[in-house]
């Protein structure tokens, strides 16, 4: 009876718990224990109000008239539920949600790529304890210092003669 008005709980608790860390299980619980006992104090009401004997009403009551119109306005009451505007919301977020984590996963993927590139570079690469000065310059000319082109110290761009800021650069 109580389920008509009540949809099933449509929260997966086993998924959740599975994701929640170890610190936060005892908040989980509270809450899934609240969750619990909401759901179990609206399942013990009657799915439909309860029916009144009129007749017995009317036999004890002198005034005239007025069981009549209580019972045809217990007759006529009806107790709105609220629609459910969240799920639909829900679902959206979630489309949302999917469509940027395909995005991501395409990202991640050109990036695992590119990365796995440089590591067959580096695995290529003969370690540095045995590299000479030319293999050094030869493997990382953007790490080493161009005797054509002295820096002065601290190296960085923004230090050297004739530096010119970029527009819209930050300083």
């Amino acid at each position: 009876m109580a389920a008509r008005r009540v949809a099933a709980s449509s929260v997966d608790w086993l998924a959740i718990a599975a994701r929640v860390p170890e610190a936060q299980k005892p908040l989980f619980n509270a809450f899934k224990g609240k969750s619990d006992g909401y759901l179990r104090s609206v399942l013990s009401l009657p799915a439909e109000m309860p029916k009144i004997n009129f007749a017995a009403y009317k036999a004890r009551i002198a005034i005239p008239g007025m069981v009549e119109e209580f019972e045809k306005q217990y007759g006529a009451m009806q107790i709105p539920y609220p629609a459910d505007t969240y799920s639909k919301q829900i679902d959206e977020i979630q489309k949302e949600v999917a469509v940027e984590t395909e995005t991501f996963i395409k990202e991640s993927e050109g990036r695992i790529a590119k990365l796995q590139a440089e590591l067959a570079e580096w695995e290529k690469m003969i370690p540095y304890e045995q590299m000479t000065m030319e293999e050094m310059v030869e493997a990382f000319p953007d790490k080493t210092v161009n005797i054509a082109n002295p820096t002065l110290w601290p190296h960085t761009p923004e230090d050297q003669p004739g530096y010119v800021a970029k527009e819209g650069a930050e300083e």
